[in-house]
């Protein structure tokens, strides 16, 4: 059987104006991440990439709704193979 392991953080955001990365900013508020779990536990999380997004109102369809627009990846990695290459 197959899953989805989902989760999310708080976030104070970046500036919408002074951001260092072009056009792009993280609003204030959540950061949403999911990812693929085969069987019923988070033992054993897709290795691919994730979407990490955020929730925003949008009219974009003609509707007013909340939306999920992705503001990157992630990959779950071993806690001991992630402590060796970010050095924490």
């Amino acid at each position: 059987s197959r899953a989805t392991a989902r989760f999310f953080i708080s976030v104070e955001g970046t500036p919408e104006k002074a951001s260092t990365n072009g056009d792009i900013f993280v609003p204030e508020g959540c950061l949403y991440f999911s990812l693929p779990s085969f069987g019923s536990s988070v033992t054993r999380l897709s290795s691919k990439e994730g979407p990490v997004t955020v929730r925003q109102i949008g009219w974009h369809t003609g509707w007013r709704r909340e939306e999920s627009r992705i503001v990157g990846t992630f990959r779950a990695v071993p806690i001991a193979e992630a402590r060796r290459k970010d050095g924490f």
